[in-house]
């Protein structure tokens, strides 16, 4: 329920400003009794995609971003809550033969596109990112794009192409000296990576994107509700 209503709030089934079905009718719509309504409710309040009044109703909020691939993400808080004051700068736009040739089903001496960026909250680097690029997806689109903020982002703007699905794996690690110098941080800092695979609607992998955060400045958090397990602990 929650899942669907996030949804239709990003893709615009539900305009900025529309009232919610009553929780009554959220019943019926989802055959569900009324403790989860409440519960997915109240979870949309909290991430920002309702607004509530008393006696009136729940409104859908306006908010940005208004994109699924902030909901794909450990970071998503940071994205909805900070969105105003992030920023991103491409430091590196190259082509590099013999990465991922399984994953992207190409020959070794194809060629993808190799980006290395930099993301920034309120000015200050929080993000390294690296991106290994299907190669169909034309080089063109970064060279003229150097500030975009997520390339899921602009592949939707640009090509209507969407990031649905990905798989990410996180490990500790420590700073080194040219992540340091990137991040402004002291040499051996403790920071968490992340490899990212995205697949697009035709379950193809997209982009290989593997990133190190600055963990004191932003949190990684997931939430897990009742319905997203389905085994017994």
């Amino acid at each position: 329920m929650y899942d669907d209503l996030v949804n239709k709030i990003l893709t615009e089934a539900l305009k900025v400003g529309e009232k919610l079905p009553s929780e009554a009718e959220l019943d019926k719509i989802y055959n569900v009794s009324r403790t989860p309504v409440k519960q997915a409710l109240n979870q949309l309040e909290n991430d920002g995609y309702i607004y509530r009044l008393q006696g009136k109703g729940s409104f859908v909020a306006n908010r940005r971003p208004a994109e699924i691939w902030t909901r794909m993400t450990g970071f998503r808080s940071n994205y909805l809550d900070k969105w105003e004051k992030i920023s991103s700068k491409t430091i590196e736009i190259s082509q590099r033969k013999g990465c991922f040739t399984h994953l992207f089903n190409i020959d070794d001496n194809e060629k993808i596109t190799y980006l290395k960026r930099v993301r920034y909250f309120d000015d200050k680097p929080i993000l390294y990112l690296e991106h290994y690029v299907n190669p169909f997806i034309p080089n063109d689109i970064f060279e003229n794009n150097h500030s975009f903020i997520s390339l899921g982002q602009l592949l939707k703007e640009k090509l209507n192409i969407e990031m649905v699905r990905a798989e990410e794996e996180i490990e500790p690690i420590n700073a080194t000296t040219t992540i340091a110098n990137i991040l402004h941080i002291p040499e051996g800092t403790p920071l968490l990576k992340v490899t990212r695979i995205s697949y697009d609607q035709k379950n193809l992998p997209i982009d290989v994107n593997p990133y190190i955060v600055n963990t004191k400045e932003w949190k990684y958090k997931i939430n897990f509700r009742q319905e997203d397990v389905h085994e017994d602990f």
